[in-house]
């Protein structure tokens, strides 16, 4: 368990319990906008898949911008590996820049870039930009091999190293790390655009400081991030005291068809949570393996959002433990491949809970978000003649499941996303790559039935004009076991179907975790799968039934025979003949 802070602050004015945390979110959302506005990749502008964050010297999380949920608890554990290297050493106008899994990251491709904020000569905050890059080298494709069985197989491993000495770039060090990657140009001005975030964030908090001194910011920190356990700790009361478990299986573990689970067991005593993993499956020997960080990310993160607790920080953490034993597949042993850590294995981490918990909060739980099945290819850009990715994220404009009162998200994200995640414009994303969207819209009959329906699938179809250099696609929920499970009678969703049609108008269906090729005139078509449905669907209002039918959402025939109400092509219900199917049908069970 995190431990607590000091109880005694001396003189607290409760107007800058307010002010002081609230500038530094701001100062974390100024730097989460120079990410965006001067990002290279779209990997920050569009997906934004990264966070920004204030800690203290010590590495207690004081604030952060949330456009990746999943890191909600991540930042923390990049800090004691940084102090374990440098120490008393670092200088001001240091930079640091990481990106290894296992000291203190989610997974290679997100690189870490970390400022000491100096002031009064003694370091005190650290300012962090910790964001997805275009490509970390390797063998496979922007770091995923689905064959590689190793960390060294995915990329290049950068521990905590030095990328700024008092102020001035380490060229050479920059020039090792981007001459390894697939994309140097875009991988650089990434690495520097995160620089100029974490440059914003020193100076926001050099003007914090200079308002109201060291020890008066710290102390009323302090008293805020008591306050916020204090809230937290009043929210987990709310849950019945008890030991509940839960777990998911991914499609398979890589290496073989055997699925892999997770399992969880949560524990609630009085104010305080722990989750023990100790009974997940041992580390899978190929990449999918969650890190000990993020598997602890996204523990948190699922019981913020079923707690409704808006702040994600050192005091709101403290009430949670975990018993998480190196050689599982949510924390692998060095060196075991992990790239797949905020992917497929983050999903199933959040199911599991959802699943443990479900009986104990049931007008708080949703059902679980979709799962992720994304292709990456490489290839040589006609125009630019030079080796480019396409990280195309209409792949995962995942629907969510039903929660009690609401229907899924038509998109947003996977779990780990949490409604957070957003697609290029298209005509944007035809632009950029030499590729032509001919569909992108949702299926009838895609959701999980419920009282509250999932959100619909979608049907995507990309027509790709040159070929590829290398293609891979990751993912799970292609097979029946693995795909989200519906609450409280709630339906689950039918599995994705991922497909290329040749040239040649033949079609092959690409199953997950494994390279393929692309030709120049081929189609890559997804048929993602629906959320997950909230209820018995008997239950669900006939007239939201007649309205899914209305707007193309569901057919007259699933309507009768799933949701047992009887309409007509243009949603107008039969009453007497739906109030006799449904009789019936509560009197066969």
């Amino acid at each position: 368990m995190i431990p607590s802070s000091p109880r005694h602050y001396g003189d607290i004015d409760p107007i800058l319990v307010s002010i002081i945390p609230n500038r530094m979110e701001g100062i974390a959302e100024e730097m989460a906008q120079t990410l965006m506005m001067t990002s290279r990749s779209g990997i920050f502008a569009e997906a934004r898949d990264f966070v920004t964050g204030i800690l203290d010297w010590e590495g207690r999380l004081i604030a952060q911008s949330r456009y990746f949920p999943g890191f909600a608890g991540a930042l923390p554990y990049i800090i004691p590996p940084v102090r374990e290297k440098y120490g008393d050493t670092l200088e001001e106008g240091d930079i640091v820049f990481a990106n290894d899994p296992y000291k203190g990251n989610s997974h290679l491709p997100d690189m870490n870039v970390l400022k000491p904020v100096f002031w009064d000569g003694k370091v005190q905050f650290w300012v962090v930009c910790k964001g997805h890059m275009a490509d970390i080298g390797g063998a496979g494709v922007a770091g995923y091999d689905p064959n590689g069985e190793t960390i060294w197989n995915e990329g290049v491993i950068v521990p905590p190293t030095k990328l700024f000495v008092r102020g001035k770039l380490q060229e050479e060090i920059l020039d090792l790390f981007v001459s390894q990657v697939k994309v140097p140009e875009i991988v650089r001005g990434d690495i520097l655009c995160e620089v100029g975030g974490v440059n914003i964030g020193e100076r926001g908090l050099h003007e914090l400081l200079s308002r109201y001194g060291t020890e008066r910011t710290h102390r009323h920190i302090s008293a805020f991030l008591d306050a916020s356990e204090r809230a937290m700790r009043e929210k987990i009361r709310t849950i019945p005291d008890g030991v509940y478990r839960g777990e998911k299986a991914i499609d398979d573990d890589v290496a073989t068809e055997n699925p892999l689970t997770i399992r969880v067991e949560v524990t609630v005593q009085g104010d305080e949570i722990e989750f023990d993993f100790s009974e997940s499956d041992p580390n899978s020997s190929r990449y999918m393996n969650c890190t000990d960080a993020f598997t602890r990310s996204m523990a948190t993160l699922t019981l913020f959002w079923i707690l409704e607790h808006p702040e994600s920080n050192h005091g709101s953490l403290r009430p949670f433990s975990f018993v998480n034993p190196k050689g599982t597949c949510v924390n692998p042993e060095l060196p075991h491949s992990c790239v797949l850590a905020t992917c497929n294995i983050a999903e199933a981490i959040q199911e599991a809970i959802q699943r443990a918990l479900a009986p104990a909060v049931p007008g708080r739980i949703a059902a679980p978000s979709t799962n992720l099945v994304f292709p990456m290819i490489t290839y040589i850009h006609p125009e630019k003649r030079r080796l480019a990715v396409n990280l195309d994220f209409f792949f995962r404009c995942n629907p969510s499941g039903g929660t009690l009162g609401y229907d899924g998200w038509e998109q947003g994200g996977p779990a780990q996303e949490m409604g957070m995640g957003r697609c290029p414009d298209p005509e944007i994303h035809e632009l950029t790559h030499p590729v032509r969207i001919d569909r992108f819209e949702q299926q009838i009959d895609s959701a999980g039935a419920g009282q509250f329906r999932g959100g619909n699938g979608h049907c995507y179809r990309v027509q790709h004009f040159v070929g590829s250099v290398k293609a891979v696609v990751f993912g799970s929920g292609t097979k029946k076991h693995a795909v989200p499970t519906g609450f409280f009678g709630g339906h689950s969703p039918s599995p994705s179907l991922l497909t290329i049609e040749r040239a040649n108008g033949t079609i092959e269906e690409l199953r997950p975790n494994r390279f393929f090729d692309v030709r120049p005139g081929d189609i890559i078509q997804l048929m993602a799968m629906g959320g997950p449905g909230y209820g018995r669907p008997l239950d669900r209002d006939p007239a939201l039934v007649a309205r899914d039918v209305r707007d193309g959402y569901l057919s007259v025939e699933k309507a009768e025979r799933v949701y047992g109400v009887v309409v007509n092509e243009r949603g107008a219900i039969d009453e007497i003949a739906t109030a006799d199917l449904r009789n019936r049908e509560a009197a066969t069970g």
